[in-house]
């Protein structure tokens, strides 16, 4: 449906309430590509909630080629790894940094502000390739990746927060007071922390969209 489209000016609605517009270049079976203007989006179809074609004045132009051409999701985050990237994870909140491991259903994330991540696949609403040459901040990239966390790495998302289990950890960049505690349990997709106040707080798993620790 999607591929006849191609060329065409897009304008999407994603989960969270994330819009986004531009010239569709690319469509495979779980993912799509979209030319804003300034930089290529490349969207996964599990967050799209909706979308249209409308006719516009203004010229885009389609951008040359993707930076990236292997479109399928798993296979982005493959091609993507140690490229200097932007993710964005809410409607307000993108991080810039590297795909340093892709695991069963997370990616571990370097970033200099934040440090090393670990990221659900499920909430990635997009992938943006930045200018590798240039990297964050103005920052060494190989000075950078050599502070990626020496922890191991767990296959699973779960398995791996249980690795952080006595550990003062950040969920979602801290965005909400009760995002920040130390992990004292992880069992059935639950997560209980030691807030601030010395009090437990529960978090289901399947909400949160990313997990860093300070180091």
């Amino acid at each position: 449906m999607l591929a006849k489209h191609i060329g065409q000016y897009m304008e999407l609605e994603l989960s969270g309430n994330i819009n986004e517009a531009g010239i569709l270049i690319e469509v495979s079976s779980d993912i799509i590509v979209l030319y804003t203007g300034k930089a290529y989006r490349y969207i996964p179809f599990r967050h799209i909630k909706n979308f249209s074609f409308p006719i516009i004045d203004e010229e885009i132009g389609s951008g040359g080629e993707p930076e990236i051409d292997e479109t399928s999701f798993r296979k982005l985050l493959m091609n993507a790894k140690g490229m200097f990237v932007e993710i964005l994870l809410t409607k307000k909140n993108s991080v810039h940094g590297y795909i340093v491991g892709i695991m069963n259903n997370y990616f571990v994330f370097y970033s200099p502000v934040f440090k090393t991540m670990f990221i659900s696949m499920d909430h990635l609403k997009w992938l943006s390739v930045c200018d590798d040459a240039k990297g964050p901040y103005g920052l060494n990239k190989g000075e950078q990746l050599a502070q990626v966390s020496s922890l191991s790495w767990a296959r699973t998302l779960e398995e791996q927060v249980k690795k952080l289990t006595n550990k003062l950890v950040v969920l979602d960049l801290g965005m909400h007071p009760q995002n920040i505690g130390m992990i004292s349990a992880v069992k059935d997709g639950i997560i209980e922390m030691v807030n601030a106040q010395g009090e437990a707080i529960f978090v289901n798993m399947r909400h949160v969209k990313s997990f860093h620790f300070p180091q």
